[in-house]
């Protein structure tokens, strides 16, 4: 099923600018606010332009364009840091257009859309046919209804439109194509939509149902990453694994999904300041629960923890720079164990290499959802559920090593003994590659599957011993 997935990633070639204002009171929506007042405009405004960012595509580069240009702090706190930010500069919005599309294509970028944040009828089909037209045409136009326009794209730099325009008139539309004809450029137009701009408009774009509200404050509208975190029993690790992913990712949303704990779990993680997610018990089970919730913030990455390992102290700026790699689709930390053995320390060195002996879920997985997604997601087996995710990811893209390791709990290893534990996950797995079914092996590695994966009941039978919590290691 898989072979025919393609995987979406952010191109170079694409790059989409968003031209914005900082929302302070007074200073955005100015003729709105004659009408309803500078708090109410601003609020109009900071939700026309959330609604915007979350309607962008996903696969796309998107750099924030900011004004004024000490705003950049204060335009993270509220957009978050899925986007890169340039200032606009001063002059005139003709020069301040011409620099920003002049870096995106110094840059490597191929094709170029700026848009604002005002036009709520802007979306992802729109911006698609904006990306089409630039495969033959040299300048894409989105026509506003008031003579100026919401969209502009170039796939070659072309200073000349951008010049000797008056920008605050009817005419801006008509002296740009103008320009492009002067140029001998090949231009495109979009449909005509509508920039809200005064009373009227906002009222007309009420009349069409208006824009989403407001989100919480210092929540980005779509944040860089969410934390997956599947649990079971784990009340001895997850306040601390909480605790350390919301210091190492400020912002970012975690997910602790559990399966049914009855040992204190859920009280200390959401102490901890998770966000609880219910789920049928089940490593593969929860962790797509997680990933549904995750995709309901619009975040672009996912990054899969085990509720018993902890993050290295620079996870985040590790984290950082890779998503930022335009080529990055996937990716596990290495791996170290919370016990001085020389044989595990031996064992965890190698997760450095990428083979289907060295990449397990206790590494943590960092996956863009777009990929993530595309692939089906986390399987739904009893066993081997990340070890099959994986596999396919290797099918499509490259799966990256983190320049970092986790450490993970070795308390399986030290209940079990260390050599006859890894003796067991070595042959489970070559039986799991050999076709026997995740179900099957599940009885084996831990008892009573029943309580994991009924399915699993249904074709076996006999005794079980009592439960312990699940673990895929190395």
């Amino acid at each position: 099923m898989t072979s025919a997935v393609t995987i979406p990633s952010v191109s170079p070639s694409d790059r989409v600018l968003v031209f914005l204002k900082a929302p302070r009171e007074g200073t955005v929506k100015t003729r709105l606010a004659r009408d309803l007042g500078d708090a109410e405009a601003t609020r109009i405004y900071r939700a026309l332009v959330e609604r915007q960012l979350a309607a962008l595509p996903a696969g796309r580069s998107v750099e924030i364009v900011f004004s004024p240009d000490d705003t950049e702090v204060e335009m993270r706190r509220w957009l978050g840091d899925a986007y890169d930010y340039r200032p606009q500069g001063d002059a005139d919005l003709g020069a301040r257009l011409t620099r920003a599309f002049a870096a995106a294509f110094a840059g490597g970028a191929r094709r170029v859309i700026a848009i604002g944040g005002d036009c709520p009828d802007l979306d992802v089909a729109c911006l698609a046919s904006a990306r089409d037209a630039l495969a033959r045409s040299d300048v894409v136009l989105g026509p506003a209804a008031d003579g100026g326009y919401y969209l502009i794209g170039l796939r070659k730099m072309a200073p000349e439109v951008f010049a000797r325009i008056s920008w605050s008139s009817e005419t801006v539309l008509a002296t740009t194509l103008q320009r492009c004809a002067e140029a001998g450029l090949a231009t495109a137009q979009l449909e005509e939509k509508e920039d809200i701009d005064d009373l009227a408009g906002w009222r007309r774009c009420e009349a069409r149902g208006g824009v989403v509200s407001t989100p919480t404050p210092n929540r980005a509208v779509r944040p860089a990453l969410a934390l997956v975190i599947p649990a079971l029993h784990e009340a001895a690790h997850i306040r601390e694994t909480v605790a350390q992913a919301r210091a190492q990712f400020p912002g970012a949303p975690v997910f602790v999904v559990d399966g049914g704990s009855r040992d204190g779990t859920v009280a200390l993680a959401r102490a901890a300041g998770a966000e609880i997610v219910e789920s049928v018990r089940g490593r593969g089970l929860q962790c797509r629960a997680g990933a549904a919730a995750a995709a309901a913030t619009g975040a672009m990455w996912l990054l899969f923890l085990h509720a018993d390992t902890r993050l290295p102290g620079d996870a985040g700026e590790v984290v950082a720079r890779f998503i930022a790699r335009p080529e990055a689709n996937a990716a596990t930390f290495r791996l170290s164990f919370d016990a001085s053995d020389r044989f595990l320390r031996a064992c965890a060195w190698f997760t450095r290499f990428d083979s289907v002996f060295t990449r397990f879920g206790d590494q943590g997985i960092l996956i863009r959802r777009s990929c993530y997604e595309a692939l089906g997601g986390f399987p739904a087996y009893p066993l081997f559920e990340d070890v099959e995710l994986l596999r396919r990811v290797r099918r499509k893209t490259k799966l990256h090593s983190l320049p970092a390791a986790v450490t993970t709990s070795a308390r399986r290893f030290e209940r079990r003994g260390v050599f006859r534990q890894q003796w067991l996950n070595a042959r489970l797995l070559l039986r799991y590659l050999g076709g026997t079914s995740p179900e099957t092996l599940a009885a084996i590695y831990r008892p009573d599957p029943a309580a994991l994966f009924p399915k699993a009941a249904e074709r076996t039978s006999g005794p079980a011993p009592a439960r312990t919590s699940p673990r895929s290691a190395l």
